[in-house]
């Protein structure tokens, strides 16, 4: 268990439902309850631990999404809906 990834997963929006299937691109933001310390926590943790924040990031995808690829440069998850 990665506890950095978990500990990401807090400071992630929950991504949107898809009902339709296809490829869908889904930004990762940051928790819309954080206050303004929270936000540049989450940017740092962005910054500073890529891996762990892409972990933390497709790890919060439902089931019936497949991963294709994560872009680093512009915080962007590129799914397939099954």
């Amino acid at each position: 268990m990665n506890m950095l990834a978990e500990h990401i997963k807090e400071y992630i929006q929950p991504y949107p439902n898809r009902y339709t299937r296809g490829a869908w691109e889904i930004r990762v933001l940051p928790h819309e309850d954080l206050d303004d310390e929270g936000i540049e926590k989450f940017w740092r943790m962005f910054k500073k631990f890529p891996n762990d924040f892409a972990a933390a990031a497709v790890s919060l995808l439902p089931e019936d999404v497949e991963f294709i690829q994560y872009d680093h440069l512009a915080n962007i998850i590129f799914t397939n809906k099954l």
